[in-house]
């Protein structure tokens, strides 16, 4: 693509990417950028005003049209090929690029976001990791800060060098908050989940100490809506896969 832009991805599907997406567009937005938003393919809205693709767009500023923002759309909750089955469709993959390509004139900077994870099929012959390299584009990886998050993030940052892909930036999105105690949880007969208070300090030592030119790692606090450190259009800018 002729213009400058990021794609979110998650390490699993339903880990925040969309709320991740929609702060940072409104960050940039506020900075006076003229910020598209674009969600090629989605799967499991009952209704436009409930979707994904409506929160993007409003948090755009209504930039474009809502059919710009999500061209391809099925009702299922399953991966998009699935989803599109079912309603004896099929996901058109020409589309997907031609849908990126065509906010050249609309904006200045571009927010892909992905549905699921990095490998998560978006088409019958598509990943979001192929449609990242189509669209030459670096990487912003959500996670959800629980236990099992440092294997997640690990396993698809493996992934994405493996594809020659750029993960610039993991956001850790707490989807609850830390705890200090081992105290039974209703959410879980385990009890509570205690890593949520370690798991970015072991992910970054891990990785400042064993990976190469490593990802920032940037928390997101339950229940809250800034990010602990800001994200750059600036810094993303000029980093596409390499």
């Amino acid at each position: 693509m002729r213009i400058p832009g990021v794609m979110l991805v998650g390490t699993d599907t339903e880990v925040g990417k969309t709320f991740v997406a929609c702060r940072l567009i409104e960050q940039w937005v506020s900075q006076c950028a003229r910020v598209g938003a674009y969600k090629p393919v989605a799967s499991g809205a009952l209704s436009q005003e409930g979707s994904d693709a409506n929160l993007l767009w409003l948090a755009s500023g209504r930039l474009g049209t809502l059919k710009q923002v999500n061209p391809q759309s099925f009702v299922a909750p399953l991966a998009p090929p699935m989803a599109a089955e079912l309603e004896g469709r099929e996901v058109d993959d020409d589309r997907i690029v031609a849908g990126a390509v065509a906010w050249e004139s609309e904006c200045d900077f571009l927010v892909v976001e992905g549905a699921g994870g990095l490998m998560s099929p978006i088409s019958w012959k598509m990943t979001n990791a192929s449609l990242a390299q189509k669209l030459q584009l670096p990487l912003i990886l959500v996670a959800s800060n629980k236990l099992g998050v440092v294997s997640q993030v690990l396993t698809t940052l493996t992934a994405a060098r493996a594809l020659q892909l750029r993960i610039k930036y993991v956001v850790l999105n707490e989807s609850r908050a830390a705890s200090s105690t081992l105290e039974p949880s209703v959410d879980s007969p385990y009890g509570a989940d205690f890593s949520v208070g370690s798991n970015y300090r072991l992910l970054k030592k891990f990785l400042d100490e064993q990976w190469p030119d490593p990802p920032k790692i940037i928390r997101l606090a339950f229940g809250q809506s800034k990010m602990d450190a800001p994200i750059r259009i600036e810094e993303l800018i000029g980093n596409a896969p390499t």
